[in-house]
């Protein structure tokens, strides 16, 4: 939406001074909205021009008043266009206070969680995952489209957020991604996240999220079964790229690693502990220690792979995107046509690996590297005799049911 900005000079006659004089005053519009200044100046009635907004004549007292006039025309238009080119919103209010030296900066939601991401964008690779700043980049887009059709502006104060907006921004979310049960619980949460960030800048005064009640959905989670794990094992597939993608998925079914941390293990990580092969890692998502021991079959995965160069990654994945893309290609080949993504074998380990054999809600927790009680449903410590007193008893029953 284009701004309509303008400056207009008039005499206040209802309010003469004791001189016959009456003061002249300023008024500042922009898009409809108005606020009035004096310019403390002070003309004869009838020595002003209303169509001009201006002293008539040329005589010295017009000069200098209308040179007075012009300079503070120029000075609130460059108020005007600093604010603009800060903030992009811009109310009469904030030129007044700025051009009288009052506190004009006023951070505006959309152009903070703008900055928000510009920095977090500067540390993925770093401490901050790409997925993530993918969530924060759908949720400010998403925000940008809700103020310009909510509000018919490009942004807005945080004084002006209220629990109304953020009831409306909730309904515009679930409305514009339907398909997806938590879509809206997970992008709000990112939200309440900004506002909080927000809030530690005293930019924002009121928890808005207090008593705001947030609540997702159960989903079940997608996985392979035995047979779906056998048949995808009896693939051969002959491009060099499929091989890599579907071992690492075996990989992945078989130790519950995700898909960035196959990506990012090296022979570094490959640890012999009591004749056993274990793999030590950090989680790139939460930061956990992860000890997973190899089984029959991601010991053979990882032999085909493995090198001498021990900090150079083991696979040499592609993106999650095309790994995901190769798999809509091989799955069906065996049997399985329902969408499957590289996630999926994360799943798969917790369930039809794990937990279906009879390994504990407890271990699978420590296994999978969770730290929230939420993510499990059941918290409990784990001990490293027990982690692999479990290991050795589901070793034995995977080495009866899988070969390769």
């Amino acid at each position: 939406m284009r701004n309509t900005f303008k400056v207009l000079f008039y005499i206040k006659k209802n309010a003469p001074l004791r001189n016959g004089y009456v003061p002249v005053m300023g008024r500042i519009t922009i898009n409809g909205q108005r606020t009035q200044f004096s310019t403390r100046l002070s003309v004869t009635p009838l020595s002003w021009d209303t169509a001009q907004g201006r002293v008539a004549g040329r005589s010295s007292m017009a000069v200098r008043i209308n040179e007075q006039l012009a300079n503070i025309r120029f000075h609130i238009e460059r108020c005007y266009n600093t604010l603009f080119y800060e903030q992009a919103f811009v109310t009469p209010v904030m030129v007044k206070e700025m051009y009288f030296g009052g506190n004009h900066k006023q951070e505006t939601v959309v152009a903070f969680f703008k900055q928000h991401n510009d920095e977090f964008r500067r540390m993925v690779g770093v401490s901050r995952s790409k997925s993530s700043y993918y969530k924060y980049r759908s949720v400010y887009r998403l925000l940008a489209a809700y103020v310009r059709e909510r509000c018919r502006r490009a942004d807005i104060p945080f004084r002006e957020l209220d629990k109304r907006f953020l009831a409306g921004f909730h309904q515009y979310i679930a409305r514009e991604s339907p398909h997806k049960k938590n879509t809206a619980w997970v992008y709000m949460i990112a939200f309440k996240h900004i506002l909080m960030l927000a809030r530690s800048r005293d930019l924002l005064s009121a928890d808005l999220f207090a008593g705001y009640r947030l609540r997702s959905e159960f989903v079940a989670r997608d996985y392979l079964t035995e047979t779906e794990i056998r048949r995808l094992m009896l693939l051969a597939p002959t491009d060099r790229t499929q091989r890599l993608v579907l071992d690492a998925f075996l990989f992945s079914c078989f130790t519950g690693l995700s898909y960035i941390d196959i990506r990012q293990l090296k022979p570094a990580n490959i640890r012999y502990t009591q004749g056993q092969l274990w793999i030590g890692t950090t989680r790139r998502k939460t930061g956990s220690e992860v000890y997973v021991r190899l089984f029959a079959v991601p010991n053979a995965i990882l032999s085909r792979y493995l090198t001498d160069a021990a900090d150079e990654p083991i696979f040499a994945l592609p993106s999650n995107g095309w790994c995901n893309a190769c798999l809509r290609r091989l799955l069906p080949e065996a049997g399985i046509v329902r969408p499957i993504t590289f996630h999926v074998a994360r799943h798969t380990f917790a369930t039809t690996i794990t937990l279906s054999q009879g390994v504990a809600i407890e271990t699978i927790s420590k296994l999978l590297g969770h730290r929230n009680i939420r993510t499990t449903q059941i918290y409990a410590a784990v001990t490293h005799a027990k982690l692999e007193g479990d290991m050795e008893r589901l070793s034995r029953q995977l080495d009866a049911c899988y070969r390769l």
